[in-house]
C-alpha cells in the first residue's frame, strides 16, 4: 500500500471561536493550491482519502481537489481523525485495504506517525506537510519513505 499523510494547511486564528471550526488562512489556501498543483503535475492519485471532519481539513482537501481533481477518487470524513494520535491513525490504516490511501489530519498525530515510520525522534512537521510511504507489509510500522515535502511561498520544499 502507498500511504500518504497530510497535515492540514495553515489555519487562521483571527475569528477563533471553536478549534473544530477554524478555517484556513490565506497562506494555508495558497499552500493547498501549491500542493494540489504538485499532485497534478506528478500524477499522484489516491484510491481512498480519509479526512478529519474539522473545517480546516475539509477546506484543505477541497482546494486540493479543485486544483487536481484526478487525484482524489473518494473522500470519507471521520470524526475519529480530529486530533487523532499516531496510534489511532495506525489503527485506521490497518483497517484499510486500498492500494493508495491518503490520511488528512492534525498534529501532533501526523508528525508523530511520520517520525515513527522514519524510525526517528519526534519531528514537528509544519502545516501542509505531505509524506508518502510504501508499506512493505500489512504492518503499518514497516514502511519505506518515498517523499516528505511541503509547500512554501508557492514552491515545493523537500524535507528529506
Amino acid at each position: 500500500m502507498n500511504l500518504y499523510l497530510l497535515r492540514h494547511a495553515k489555519s487562521s486564528w483571527e475569528s477563533y471561536e471553536d478549534d473544530y471550526d477554524r478555517v484556513l488562512s490565506e497562506r494555508g489556501r495558497n499552500d493547498a493550491r501549491t500542493l494540489g498543483e504538485y499532485l497534478r503535475k506528478n500524477n499522484i492519485n489516491f484510491e481512498n482519502t480519509l479526512c478529519s471532519s474539522s473545517q480546516r481539513t475539509r477546506e484543505t482537501i477541497s482546494i486540493i481537489n479543485e486544483v487536481s481533481p484526478h487525484s482524489i477518487d473518494e473522500v470519507n470524513y471521520l470524526d475519529s481523525l480530529y486530533h487523532a494520535s499516531s496510534n489511532k491513525i495506525k489503527e485506521i490504516v490497518q483497517n484499510c485495504s486500498n492500494k493508495s490511501l491518503l490520511i488528512v489530519g492534525h498534529n501532533p498525530g501526523v508528525s508523530e506517525l511520520i517520525s515513527d515510520l522514519l524510525k526517528s525522534n519526534f519531528i514537528d512537521y509544519p502545516t501542509c506537510v505531505f509524506a508518502q510511504f510504501k508499506l512493505t507489509s500489512d504492518d503499518v510500522t514497516s514502511a519505506r519513505v518515498q517523499i516528505i515535502i511541503r509547500p512554501k511561498n508557492k514552491k515545493i520544499i523537500n524535507l528529506l
